[in-house]
Formats: structure tokens, sequence, C-alpha cells
């Protein structure tokens, strides 16, 4: 079961998702202050949670085992060229 309330705008999502049918996939990392997150599916929709609700959840695979994706954006170019810096 997958149940996402959204009340109002700016409220939290509640998300609830048995572990007996959604399994992790994989975590991401957490930028800016942001907590890791787990993305868990049961092959039909996905769902992200926190590193906290993964692990209180009970899902498997265990947290640590989960192939980590890390993302790195680069500077924008100032669009200059480099002898006009």
């Amino acid at each position: 079961m997958l149940l996402v309330d959204l009340a109002c705008p700016g409220a939290v999502a509640q998300v609830v998702a048995k572990s007996e049918t959604f399994t992790g996939i994989h975590r991401m990392e957490g930028v800016r202050g942001r907590p890791e997150t787990a993305t868990v599916s049961n092959g039909k929709s996905f769902v992200q949670l926190t590193e906290r609700q993964y692990r209180t959840g009970g899902f498997w695979p265990p947290y640590e085992t989960l192939p980590t994706i890390i993302v790195r954006r680069l500077p924008a170019p100032n669009g200059l060229p480099a002898d006009r810096d």
C-alpha cells in the first residue's frame, strides 16, 4: 500500500509503504544539508524515503548494502572567454 498525504501546500508528504512488498533499489547521498534517501519499489511504483524511514520501516536489503548514487554538479561557466576573465 502506498499512501501520500498532501493536504495543503508546504505540507510534508506522509508515505506509508509496506516492507513486505517494497524493496530497496538504491540510496542517494544527501546534499546541501538534506538527509540521505533510499528508493524503494514494488515493481510498479517507487517511493523515496529518508535513511531513518528506511531503517525503521524494516525494508530489505539492509541500508548499508544498497548501491549508492552520488551526484556532483559542476559550476556553470561564466560565459566569458578565458582571456577576458
